[in-house]
């Protein structure tokens, strides 16, 4: 099915996600199939998560998490109730998680606190999580949040990750690296 993303990046919320960004994640989220689980760290205003609301499959669960709730995504999800969003910590949300049976989550998208600390405390907190073949994004991994690259460097030498790859477009200002579990 041809994505038409300018018409996507029309209809969707307001926020700091391009038409570049939107054809690395709309693939991804639409592998996913009924009974897979989408998870968002960072939503800031929600561009991302209406896109892949907009995008996704039936019975694939979304699931969003920011210690902020902004007027534009409080407006956005008040009508969204196939959304579970977490207003709290990134940390306090994956502890939720876990007592709520901490389900396996096949597409994480990472895109909260951009600071090196930030990034990987996100990964640890999540990992446990996530299903075997998962797939883990990162926003913004280029020069402009020098965290994100080095906990995603950090991360891929650690766990000797084989297919992972980086999307950038510096004509865009926007970049976004894939990890293959």
């Amino acid at each position: 099915m041809e994505i038409d993303y300018e018409k996507l990046d029309r209809e969707a919320q307001l926020g700091a996600f391009s038409t570049y960004d939107m054809e690395v994640l709309v693939p991804e989220v639409q592998k996913l199939v009924a009974g897979d689980i989408y998870m968002e760290i960072g939503t800031d205003k929600g561009k991302s998560l209406s896109i892949a609301r907009m995008v996704v499959g039936k019975n694939v669960s979304l699931n969003a998490v920011d210690i902020n709730f902004t007027d534009e995504l409080k407006d956005y999800l008040k009508d969204k109730p196939d959304i579970n969003f977490m207003w709290m910590s990134s940390e306090s949300a994956a502890k939720v998680w876990k007592e709520r049976g901490g389900l396996e989550i096949h597409l994480l998208f990472i895109d909260g606190d951009h600071s090196y600390e930030g990034c990987r405390s996100d990964l640890e907190y999540w990992m446990p999580f996530m299903a075997p073949h998962g797939t883990i994004l990162f926003h913004d991994c280029d020069e402009s949040s020098p965290g994100v690259v080095e906990a995603v460097a950090e991360f891929v030498n650690k766990r000797k990750v084989e297919e992972w790859k980086m999307f950038k477009r510096t004509d865009k200002n926007t970049s976004i690296a894939r990890i293959q579990l």
